[in-house]
């Protein structure tokens, strides 16, 4: 029976945004654990000194660092999961909180993709990503049909029934993005990250974090892992050794999957991402809810019992802890 469910975010939140929502001793931890990663890759505190496509790859780690720290704040609180579930590349740091790899193998795999911008820069394509507000996937499907290539533009993610996620030719993105808002999208825009995760044109350019994550030493995850693609529990090594190599360049479903844990009998969605981006652009049925970490320190989060009842708790060590922000 699974009743929790912890969601891990992807690339896309800037580090000092999820900071500024970390308790001192969370930062300070931060601190230690980011410390232990530059060691680990050998490249100086100082990141201007790096390249500018390294400078932008420790940009996308950092966040993962902090996901590593919230995920250990709720489990010595006592706040566990069921099985969990990772938005693009969170399928990563859900992979490393959840035992199947180390949390090393987490910076190798985004410090890989410096040679996948090196390409990228190189090359002929300009890829971007873009978000459309106001339409699902089954409307922008029916919208694009005939407007748009799957070799120009795809659909990167359904993340909810009225936020969907595109990805391929910049220029397409854009011409899609405008195309959107005169449609009547509620908002629609271009992420201009110069390049296009979850569309096939990646698989010819992020070779080496397709390796890195295919090559990585997996074990069975300790809590089962729902995959975003085929949209079933993850429970062995190599399924979830294929969900990390296969995540860069495969189109993904984030809505079905989360429709799909509340028929398996989640009912609690734990966001980790410290600043609540998971629950932003996700949505669940009116008996379920997802909560943050901002919740829980507030005091506002009541954990269910294993019969689905709410449990009543003492969270004034948590009200202290978050009066320390």
């Amino acid at each position: 029976m699974y009743n929790r469910a912890f969601l891990f975010n992807g690339v896309g939140s800037k580090p000092e945004k999820l900071l500024n929502n970390l308790t001192p001793e969370l930062k300070e931890k931060f601190e230690v654990y980011k410390a232990e990663a530059f060691s680990f890759l050998g490249i100086p505190s100082d990141i201007s000194k790096l390249s500018v496509h390294q400078q932008k790859a420790v940009g996308w780690m950092l966040p993962f660092i902090c996901d590593r720290v919230v995920f250990e704040f709720f489990i010595e609180k006592g706040i566990t999961p069921d099985i969990g579930m990772g938005y693009s590349s969170g399928v990563s740091i859900a992979s490393a909180c959840f035992d199947s790899i180390k949390q090393e193998d987490i910076y190798s795999i985004v410090m890989s993709q410096c040679s996948m911008m090196e390409r990228l820069e190189k090359s002929d394509d300009k890829l971007d990503m873009g978000i459309i507000i106001g339409f699902s996937y089954e409307e922008l499907s029916e919208m694009f049909e005939g407007r748009f290539s799957s070799d120009e533009l795809v659909i990167g993610s359904g993340n909810s029934n009225f936020h969907v996620m595109i990805c391929g030719k910049a220029e397409a993105v854009a011409n899609a993005v405008e195309f959107c808002i005169q449609e009547g999208a509620i908002k629609a825009f271009s992420m201009d990250i110069g390049t296009a995760f979850h569309s096939p044109i990646m698989k010819k350019y992020d070779i080496d974090t397709i390796n890195v994550c295919g090559s990585l030493d997996y074990e069975d995850p300790r809590w089962p892992i729902m995959s975003v693609v085929d949209i079933r529990p993850l429970k062995t090594a190599e399924e979830i050794r294929r969900e990390n190599a296969m995540n860069v360049y495969t189109p993904m479903r984030w809505d079905l999957s989360i429709k799909k844990l509340e028929e398996m009998g989640v009912r609690e969605f734990i966001d980790i991402s410290a600043n609540g981006a998971v629950k932003k652009f996700s949505r669940v049925s009116r008996k379920c809810k997802i909560y943050t970490l901002e919740d829980v320190l507030s005091g506002n989060y009541q954990p269910l019992t294993s019969a689905g009842k709410k449990t009543k708790t003492d969270n004034s060590a948590l009200i202290y802890a978050n009066q320390s922000i």
